[in-house]
């Protein structure tokens, strides 16, 4: 109390109360300063594996391949703007193949039969070359150009075949379809596969990996009608939701398509991810429950030192809420101070967890473990909370007993 007769804030009681008790503050400030240390490198942790996981799903590309069963249930335009309204679906890259006469050269063949097969090319076609083909899986190599995509148009054609008929990067080639009509596309890629002279000599045109060319969707329907394709596959913006996706998937495609999920890759680079996040998060739940014990039993040898003090206050008047908040803030403050020189720690320690946890020469891992802001955050929290449990479980015996008892007690 005031010499005017009022209260004094409990602030004002909190800071008097550190500046008189150096010695406690100063143990509760490397208690608090080791827990804080921490929950900081645990919450680095955390965020470093999150975002690494988040990167992982971007490269992985994981995906559901749509493949219809029968030729006649192909998939059409208007079911593959259906598919790109689904939340998850991020991208998707239709596929078709089918048969076509070369108009202004000539196919690779050993084969002197007469037959239509042997005068014929086979047409691949994409939205994009470079993923869902032969060059993904590693058969096939560009040698020279570009891929297709659906802002490059174009023909990528067999070196060999290129080779054979004098034609080059640039040069233009015509394609016929069974009606007559043709289609003009520019080379825009050459491609070897490192399987050319293992073919037979027996084997027709249309099969020879020579004459496979690969076309972008539009020229391929400019050239044999917008038939549907094939194969589609859909890309997942999210790889933890593909059993999701793949469900409304077959909603709209009950029968006619065959599923297949590819996200191996994304499990086998996600699992040390999942094991880390497993592990830190155990750190953090021990690290706050060992934190709260100790700060907890510290703050209860201090209480019982203070008993009289805290009657006095409720006898005179004082409310038990006030009285918490004036120990709460008292630990809080001291934890303040804690939190920059974890962050000091935690910034030199940052450097240190990232080789710690990317140290094996087998891991792919490329975690990135250094401070940020959210960081922080998340310390500010979990030590909020860690000091308002240890406050309320140190001040509970007292603020429960009577005022009196205590007084008695102290005074006999």
């Amino acid at each position: 109390m005031s010499k005017g007769g009022t209260f004094v804030t409990f602030y004002q009681l909190a800071f008097r109360y550190l500046k008189r008790k150096k010695a406690k503050a100063i143990l509760l400030f490397f208690v608090l300063l080791l827990v804080s240390s921490m929950i900081l490198s645990t919450n680095m942790i955390l965020r470093a594996t999150e975002d690494s996981k988040a990167e992982i799903q971007e490269k992985t590309k994981s995906k559901i391949v749509l493949e219809i069963t029968k030729e006649e249930n192909r998939i059409t335009q208007q079911e593959v703007e259906e598919i790109l309204n689904l939340e998850e679906v991020s991208t998707v890259n239709c596929q078709n193949k089918g048969q076509a006469f070369p108009n202004n050269f000539y196919p690779v063949t050993t084969n002197d039969s007469t037959e239509e097969n042997n005068q014929k090319i086979m047409l691949f076609s994409y939205d994009d070359l470079q993923n869902d083909s032969a060059f993904y899986e590693g058969r096939y190599r560009l040698v020279s150009g570009n891929y297709i995509t659906k802002d490059k148009r174009g023909a990528v054609i067999n070196s060999s075949l290129a080779d054979s008929n004098g034609l080059e990067l640039g040069d233009d080639i015509k394609i016929e379809n069974t009606e007559g009509k043709i289609v003009s596309l520019k080379i825009v890629g050459l491609f070897l596969s490192g399987s050319e002279r293992k073919q037979t000599e027996k084997m027709d045109s249309v099969d020879r990996i020579e004459n496979q060319i690969f076309v972008d969707n539009e020229s391929y329907s400019q050239l044999l009608g917008n038939t549907g394709y094939y194969k589609v596959s859909v890309y997942c913006k999210n790889p933890e939701q593909l059993p999701t996706l793949e469900k409304q998937l077959r909603s709209i495609f009950p029968e006619k398509v065959s599923f297949t999920s590819s996200d191996t890759l994304y499990r086998q680079m996600a699992l040390p991810l999942d094991q880390i996040t497993r592990v830190a998060n155990l750190m953090l739940v021990l690290t706050l429950i060992t934190g709260i014990v100790i700060v907890s039993l510290l703050l209860c040898m201090w209480m019982r030192t203070r008993q009289k003090e805290a009657a006095i206050f409720i006898s005179i008047g004082k409310s038990k809420y006030s009285i918490f908040l004036q120990v709460f803030l008292e630990s809080f403050l001291v934890f303040l101070v804690s939190i920059i020189g974890a962050c000091g720690l935690g910034s030199l320690m940052a450097e240190f967890l990232q080789k710690a946890l990317t140290h094996s020469e087998t891991t792919e891992l490329s975690l990135n473990v250094f401070l940020q802001g959210k960081d922080i955050g998340s310390l500010v929290v979990w030590g909020s909370f860690l000091v308002l449990i240890a406050v309320l479980v140190s001040l509970f015996p007292i603020l429960k007993a009577n005022p009196r008892d205590t007084l008695s007690r102290m005074e006999g």
